[in-house]
């Protein structure tokens, strides 16, 4: 018999509007963690780090196509009634 352990790490970051203490962006990193040493695992939380912010901050098209998003996973989650 063999057993195998998998390891998934998830790291969010948020940026909250200093002036209106609303969300301005957010990122998560969700991965694999293909092996235990720790400097290993900081190197790639890193580059996940340094992508995510390659898109920040976003375009106008971009923080509409988000809110569209969203406005339809809210409407989603709660129907209107009748």
């Amino acid at each position: 018999m063999e057993s195998y352990t998998n390891h998934q790490g998830m790291l969010g970051i948020e940026l909250i509007d200093a002036k209106t203490r609303g969300l301005a962006w957010r990122m998560f990193a969700s991965v694999k963690l293909l092996h235990s040493d720790p400097d290993k695992i900081w190197k790639t939380a890193v580059n996940n780090v340094k992508d995510a912010f390659k898109s920040y901050p976003p375009s106008p098209k971009a923080v509409e196509a988000k809110k569209k998003q969203w406005a339809k996973d809210d409407s989603a989650k709660n129907p209107s009634q009748p």
